[in-house]
């Protein structure tokens, strides 16, 4: 066989491997719909608190600190450009190492969400615990508080990032809600106006039956993720970091659901 045909029977076996990944994930979790949605509304509170808190820095959608901080440096604002700078490399060893974790516990013929799960749920609480007890040396955007709180929170959702790439890739994105967003009014646009002949009502029905169920396939979690950036936000302005124990309890059910039926 050449060295092509190898390859190539190597990634067809990788993809059919993170394939049946994927579906154990989904059977672990109950179903994709509801992991979905529960991880979708802690990445917009996360992702809102972290923003409120933390002078504007995004703890999920990490490339907006990019932006903000090109923003700040051509406008010669003091807002803290270095430490949203510094989010983008923190994000990128966090999936590195996850991306390490997870095919050290696929060698060993193990599930891999419960312990991803495990470790975000540490995270979360690391953030929300450095949040607190550092909260005094939040005076401005630039507090190296800022940058060592920001890093916890944005190593958490680096973690749910690699974990929708792998082990719940058949799942809705959770943290990211532009492509959630698009598919949604394709799927709306689908059911409103079905890509059927006017002319023939049973195709029309079966393809708006159809659309109707990936509307509410992409919507719930966009819907959740809304939810839970508007919990977030008031959560935020009555116990500041205290109200990350909220997503860190969530995540650390989902984990303890994850391992007790992965051991089914």
């Amino acid at each position: 066989m050449s060295n092509r045909k190898k390859l190539g029977a190597l990634v067809d076996r990788n993809a059919d491997e993170a394939a049946r990944t994927a579906r154990r994930a989904a059977r672990t979790l109950g179903s994709a719909t509801f992991g979905s949605v529960a991880l979708s509304m802690v990445g917009g509170y996360v992702d809102t608190a972290g923003f409120i808190l933390l002078f504007g820095l995004f703890t999920a959608h990490v490339t907006g600190d990019l932006i903000t901080a090109a923003a700040t440096m051509v406008q010669r604002q003091e807002l803290g450009a270095g430490a949203r700078l510094a989010m983008i490399p923190v994000f990128i060893v966090t999936v590195m190492l996850i991306t390490l974790f997870t095919r050290a516990i696929r060698r060993r013929g193990a599930a891999t969400l419960a312990p991803l799960l495990g470790l975000m749920t540490l995270a979360l609480g690391l953030f929300g615990a450095a949040g607190y007890f550092f909260q005094p040396q939040l005076r401005h955007a630039g507090a190296l508080a800022v940058g060592i709180i920001g890093g916890l929170g944005v190593a958490a959702m680096g973690i749910q990032n690699a974990l929708m790439k792998g082990a719940l890739r058949s799942f809705a994105q959770t943290t990211l809600m532009t492509g959630n967003l698009t598919q949604f009014t394709i799927d709306l646009t689908d059911f409103i106006f079905p890509p059927a002949p006017a002319d023939d009502p049973r195709q029309r029905a079966r393809l708006r039956h159809e659309a109707g169920r990936h509307v509410r396939t992409s919507g719930l979690p966009l819907l959740a993720f809304i939810t839970g950036a508007g919990l977030g936000a008031f959560a935020t302005k009555y116990y500041g970091f205290l109200c990350i124990a909220a997503p860190t309890a969530v995540v650390a059910v989902l984990s303890i659901i994850a391992a007790f039926r992965s051991r089914k």
